[in-house]
């Protein structure tokens, strides 16, 4: 795949240097090895030890984007989900322009269209010489999706069978970086309504598995500005960072 040098060009005008390699174990370890005074975007065509969510697998043939991101992180670490907010935004701004169906966001970082995964994100904070970034990891199957056994997936071109890979990588940048200036401008309130808009679960009652093993039937109320689920449960509200609505996706 030869990436058009217009994507590069705009890529440059947002001040991100662009990485383009065939093969990678994964574009979120190899993004670490350019760490510095620059914002880097790294896309692979493959990658052969892509990670998933809780450091599963992810599949990751040739034909679908796998890309991260490299930004000096400049905000307090409760807005750490800001990141996954924009870029799951941005994801479904991009994909409406292709597929002619709903597309939700499964809390709190996998895009689904019909109960079928066909992106996700990770998002990381790591520290080098005492300055700090955010490293954003995207996949979304534009070709293919693994056949896997215990969740279902699905990919652009079974609802698109006529697009341009190309077009819709720069598509996804020209989206991406619009949505971020959302962040640069403090617009914490929009960011977070949007995501919260496009939530499949909100206002309805779940079963959850929290990270002591434990399940809960609860109903989620709202998404608060740090990400966390406002969630209610016999009679009581409380807010939880981290837990897995059990028909979630790995």
């Amino acid at each position: 795949m030869s990436l058009p040098i217009k994507i590069e060009n705009f890529l440059l005008k947002q001040n991100t240097d662009l990485i383009h390699l065939e093969t990678v174990g994964s574009t979120m370890k190899e993004i670490k090895k350019h760490t510095g005074d620059k914002n880097i975007c790294l896309i692979a065509d493959e990658q052969t030890e892509g990670i998933g969510r809780r450091g599963n697998q992810w599949v990751s043939p040739k034909g679908n984007i796998y890309l991260s991101f490299l930004f000096k992180y400049n905000l307090s670490i409760e807005h750490h989900f800001l990141f996954t907010a924009v870029t799951a935004n941005s994801i479904i701004l991009c994909l409406n322009n292709y597929i002619n169906e709903n597309i939700y966001i499964k809390w709190p970082n996998d895009i689904i269209i019909n109960d079928s995964k066909i992106a996700g994100i990770m998002t990381d904070i790591i520290e080098y010489k005492g300055i700090k970034y955010i490293i954003i990891g995207i996949g979304i199957n534009i070709e293919t999706s693994p056949k896997l056994s215990d969740y279902k997936t699905c990919c652009v071109n079974n609802f698109n069978s006529n697009l341009i890979y190309e077009e819709l990588l720069l598509n996804f940048f020209q989206t991406f970086f619009s949505e971020y200036e959302m962040i640069i401008n403090n617009e914490q309130s929009n960011i977070i309504n949007k995501f919260r808009d496009n939530m499949k679960d909100l206002n309805r009652k779940k079963t959850i598995l929290l990270p002591n093993g434990k399940k809960e039937i609860v109903f989620i109320k709202n998404l608060n500005l740090d990400g966390s689920l406002l969630i209610e449960k016999e009679g009581k509200q409380e807010s939880i960072f981290s837990a897995r609505i059990t028909d979630d996706f790995n």
